[in-house]
């Protein structure tokens, strides 16, 4: 007996042990997912901003949907909504020009008060307060085609833009517009504005560069004059149309021949290929040409500003050129990301620098590059990208065409970004404890980890166990000790069963896909409801059926429980006939079934939750008992079916859980 009692604990014990399975990490380990979103927005063609502890993600809306164009902003700690304004006089639904940050200042033009700056396909420039979303000004510019698509700068108190047809200086506080330079024949399209730095005789002058549709540079003076313009086709001698949808940039040095002459550096496009070219472009001669690097075909946008080193991106792959020792450029560094377009953008992981290339493709990615090492940045709602990455210290942002936003940074940061966050809106927030919070699990091809990997084995450990008891017991001579087997066996399958819903509710199903049930979402009908949520809080609505509604809640009622407020749908809906409405304050790690729990028992309702192999459901709530005419209650999330039990289910600050007694959804 001791015998079989031995072997049953040590296949208890072994069967609870994880199994590692073999996988190849990546050469680069990216901070933890902490929190996405489905922003509903439309095409994020555009990087987040990451700042002052906000993530802010702009979309081109969606004419068919009725989605206007919308600028979001979320706190980077917990992903609570802050703010979001639209823009509805931009029909376009693909929004490219960049979000800049510009601080408050002490100049004459400077903002009293952080914002943030943008263009729009309607040719309007427009400022909103970084901490409300205040619209504060807006500038109009000629449209023609397709408005603004590119990003300016913030210089002290100045905001120089490119337009369409031109580039503008407005004053930051105000909007107003102190320079400009419009000419109606030309175009330009996502060419970020560039800088020009001239060294001459030991002085310097600088300006700003800008690429059109057609080939040019234009380059102007501080105030905007337009002192020169070339063309880089004619110049590097290229047949057919060219395009320069790139940030150019010129160092530009007269000072001694021992002293290197960089001259002005930009890609230019072309029909199925392209070239970085540099170019020797000084004030005593003509332009002429110092080399050219054939590329791919497409291009891929940098920071406004621009640099000398920053890598140049095709459809074909990314090369990084650098100056040799002989004065000519040589391409350095190349990575294996393909299919680029959109947006690079420099990146900050920890005290680590890098870039970001989006990979456009119908399942789109990110490829990030440090001098450590690389990794793929698979969303887990995956579209097509071309927006880059947004980065501070702390926090890596990215999202895409899927209106979806993905937000990591490291556990041990998360107070540092609360208190950012916190400074940025006037509040104070309790600090988090670090092992309170849990990252979500990454879904990344190359990020997956290597325990929930090996996880899927364990669950074949107890039945393994069983039927080897089962078979023991066949030959055992004693009816006490095979009965015992028997009974341990027994034992093994209903442990097996139970891992085997544990392993489903946490690896294989996946999160509920936002507004895909049909059924009533309150918030959609009832917007001051989610518009009511503190930054702590979800919304709990139950639905009951006309036989099982509560003797207090009448025909097409849905009463909010804190304030006693009620609204009247009319018609009520067949399986909302009435609806209570709760808020419920959230803490890190609450599931759905520790808000509902909260909910029903300030409703005074009583309820029972049955444990089963799937884990905790709700079977009854008052008289509508789970199985009475075959109607089961389940949940939504965000207005999604509920794919795992209710003790599984994470909920964070804004989510809206509703419970259904619905006939054939158990």
């Amino acid at each position: 007996m001791r015998r079989i009692t031995l072997v049953v604990l040590l296949l208890f014990l072994f069967a609870n042990h994880p199994v590692q399975a073999d996988d190849s990490e990546a050469s680069l380990n990216l901070p933890d997912l902490q929190w996405d979103k489905d922003v509903n927005i439309g095409y994020i063609s555009t990087a987040p901003l990451v700042t002052q502890g906000l993530v802010i993600v702009k979309g081109g809306g969606s004419n068919s949907d009725g989605i206007d164009p919308t600028i979001v902003a979320y706190r980077a700690d917990n992903g609570s909504e802050v703010w979001r304004a639209t823009q509805p006089i931009s029909t376009y639904n693909f929004e490219i020009s960049p979000l800049v940050y510009v601080p408050a200042g002490t100049l004459p033009c400077s903002p009293a008060q952080d914002m943030i700056v943008t263009g729009w396909t309607s040719g309007q420039l427009t400022a909103h307060d970084l901490a409300d979303g205040t619209p504060l000004w807006n500038v109009s510019t000629p449209a023609p085609l397709w408005g603004i698509t590119a990003q300016g700068l913030s210089i002290e108190d100045r905001i120089i833009w490119p337009t369409e047809t031109g580039i503008i200086d407005v004053c930051a506080a105000n909007g107003t517009m102190q320079n400009q330079h419009q000419n109606n024949s030309i175009r330009t399209y996502r060419a970020n504005i560039g800088l020009w730095y001239s060294w001459y005789n030991f002085s310097m002058d600088y300006g700003f560069l800008q690429g059109t549709e057609s080939g040019d540079i234009l380059r102007y003076d501080l105030n905007l004059t337009l002192i020169d313009q070339l063309n880089v086709a004619e110049v590097a001698n290229f047949s057919g149309d060219w395009k320069i949808r790139t940030t150019p940039v010129m160092y530009q040095y007269v000072v001694s021949p021992d002293y290197p002459m960089i001259g002005l550096l930009t890609h230019i496009q072309g029909d199925g290929e392209s070239h970085f070219v540099r170019i020797d472009w000084n004030e005593t001669s003509g332009p002429s040409l110092i080399e050219s690097h054939p590329l791919g075909p497409g291009s891929a946008t940098t920071l406004a500003g621009g640099s000398g080193s920053t890598p140049f991106a095709t459809s074909g792959g990314v090369v990084e050129f650098e100056m040799n020792n002989n004065g000519s450029f040589d391409g350095v560094v190349r990575w294996d990301a393909t299919d680029i377009s959109g947006e690079i953008r420099p990146i900050q992981i920890g005290a680590e620098d890098g870039y970001c290339f989006p990979q456009n493709r119908a399942e789109g990615s990110w490829y990030i590059a440090t001098d450590s090492g690389n990794t793929t940045w698979t969303p887990q709602r995956a579209e097509w990208v071309t927006a880059g990455c947004g980065s501070d210290l702390h926090v890596l942002a990215a999202a895409n065409d899927a209106s979806w936003l993905e937000v990591r940074y490291q556990s041990e940061d998360v107070n540092i970004i609360r208190s950012n966050a916190d400074e940025t809106l006037g509040i104070d927030s309790e600090p988090i404890e670090v092992d309170e919070l849990e990252p979500q699990q990454d879904d990344s091809d190359v990020q997956q980890s290597t325990t929930s990997q090996g996880t899927y084995g364990i669950v074949f450990l107890p039945f393994m166990g069983a039927a080897f008891l089962a078979l023991f017991s066949y030959f055992a001579q004693q009816i006490d000790v095979r009965r015992q087997m028997q009974i341990a066996a027994l034992f093994f399958v209903i442990l097996g069963l139970l891992m085997a819903g544990s392993i489903y509710n946490a690896n294989i199903v996946g999160e509920p896909v936002e507004d895909s049930s049909d059924r009533l979402r309150i918030s959609s009908v009832i917007p001051d409801l989610e518009a009511g949520l503190t930054m702590d809080e979800v919304l709990i609505t139950i639905h009951f059926p006309e036989s099982y509604a509560p003797d207090h809640c009448s025909e097409g009622e849905v009463r909010l429980y804190e304030t006693g407020e009620a609204w009247l749908l009319s018609p009520a809906p067949e399986n909302s006939y009435c609806v209570l409405v709760a808020m419920i304050p959230v803490d890190a790690g609450d599931t759905v079934e520790d808000v509902t729990r909260t909910s029903l028992d300030e409703f005074g309702l009583s309820f029972e939750v049955e444990q089963m192999t799937l884990g905790a459901f709700l079977q009854d709530i008052g008289s509508a008992e789970g199985g009475t005419e075959n109607r089961w209650w389940t949940y939504d999330l965000n207005g999604g079916y509920g794919t795992i039990g209710m003790a599984e289910q994470g909920v964070e600050p804004g989510d809206e859980i509703g419970w259904f007694f619905d006939a054939g959804e158990f």
